[in-house]
This record gives C-alpha cells, structure tokens and sequence, in this order.
C-alpha cells in the first residue's frame, strides 16, 4: 500500500472545500462546464494545477470516505452522489480520515510490534521446550529479519 501524506490530503480537502462552497462551482457529467463549475474529478486536477498541491492523497481519502467506494470518484460524482450536501458530506469526512492517519498508522505500528513479539516469545518457549513446532502464521518472517527496519524506525522516532 503506498502511504500518501495526509498533510497534503488535509491540505487539498480544504482547497475543494473553499472551490465548492455553497455548491455552486459542482457540475455532473463532465470535468468542466466552461462556466467555472467542476466535477470532484475536474477540481481536483484544477487545483494541483493552481496551487502545485499533490492530489492522490486527497484522491485516496475520498475513496475511503464514499460509499460503495469500489465505484470510483468520477462514477460516485455522475451517477451516485444525490446532492451537492451528500458530496460536501464525502469531502468533510474525507479530512477526517487524512487527519487521523497518523494515529491509525502508529496503531497500526504498535500492534505489528506486539504481534512479532509473541511469535518470538512462542518461538523461544518451543524451542526452551525441545518441541518445534510451526507458529499459527504460515510463511511469516523471523522476528530477527525484521530488525534492521525495527532499529531504522526506532533511530527515525529518536532522531524526531
């Protein structure tokens, strides 16, 4: 999964935010009417353009926020998305997710940590006990290959 900045995401959100407004500058069924109104599709690459802003990571939260999000943006704003509220509501909970990220990402850290730890404890307490047997996980890495990536991130967290 590539990891996307959710300062920028957070950053973009906003942006089409202030572009939509009162729903005004919202159009359907194509990138641009021509008369300033936009598509989600079309306002986000106008404003990367304007304001030299990455849009994948506001792309990526606002699939995350949509319902049935296996339909993508361009259908949800043409076909699925009922009124320009529904689209504020996507884009408003869209930030939310890119301002929770970090904390979900360190969660997300943490319990891989515990996780690696147990099966180095299981894997110690077999081997303490003669006994080999397989952990419950098929093909996982030993703990050991993971700990240069482990030091990186703790020589990353210190060096913060």
């Amino acid at each position: 999964m590539r990891a996307h900045n959710p300062n920028e995401a957070v950053q973009m959100l906003d942006l089409l935010l202030d572009f939509f407004a009162d729903g005004a500058h919202w159009t359907r069924g194509r990138l641009d009417d021509g008369h300033g109104g936009r598509c989600l599709i079309g306002a986000l690459g106008y404003l990367q353009r304007k304001h030299h802003v990455a849009s994948s990571g506001a792309a990526h939260f606002l699939k995350e926020a949509m319902p049935g999000r296996q339909l993508g943006l361009m259908y949800f704003n043409d076909h699925r998305c009922p009124s320009f509220a529904d689209l504020r509501s996507v884009i408003v909970n869209a930030r939310v997710l890119a301002l929770r990220a970090p904390e979900l990402e360190q969660a997300a850290r943490a319990a891989e940590r515990w996780f690696l730890a147990e099966i180095k404890r299981e894997r110690a307490a077999s081997a303490a006990a003669g006994a080999v047997r397989p952990t419950c996980i098929p093909d996982s890495p030993a703990p050991e290959e993971l700990a240069p990536s482990q030091n990186a991130e703790m020589q990353l967290q210190q060096a913060v």
